[in-house]
């Protein structure tokens, strides 16, 4: 009897060990990167003024300006040589190299529209 009860007893240990408790899901987070290492500035050009039109970046960032509205106009950043047609869903890449305090415009609108980047 002593017998049966000791592997009775090994039994239910051997069960309880094994038996597989449900754990909650593992929840991963990921790091999404936008633009594909740009950092994306929305750019939109409403009543000839420039939103936003102060832009601030570090030195070395690679930069994308994408274009929101149908608008068509000559996207002019003279410091860095651009000078482009642009308009809806229309982008600019190019990396902010030069620290300093470089205007940007409508070289080609009615009044003297203007924004400012900022490369720190």
């Amino acid at each position: 009897m002593k017998w049966i009860i000791t592997i009775l007893t090994i039994m239910l240990l051997v069960t309880a060990c094994t038996t597989e408790t449900a754990t909650e899901p593992e929840i991963i987070e990921e790091e999404v990167e936008v633009s594909e290492g740009y950092e994306l500035i929305e750019m939109r050009f409403v009543d000839e003024i420039f939103d936003p039109n102060t832009i601030e970046v570090s030195k070395g960032t690679s930069v994308r300006l994408q274009f929101m509205n149908g608008n068509t106009f000559t996207f002019s950043l003279p410091d860095y040589g651009i000078a482009e047609r642009v308009n809806g869903n229309h982008f600019i890449e190019f990396v902010a190299d030069k620290e300093g305090v470089f205007d940007f415009e409508c070289i080609d609108c009615n009044k003297a529209t203007t924004g400012v980047l900022r490369v720190i």
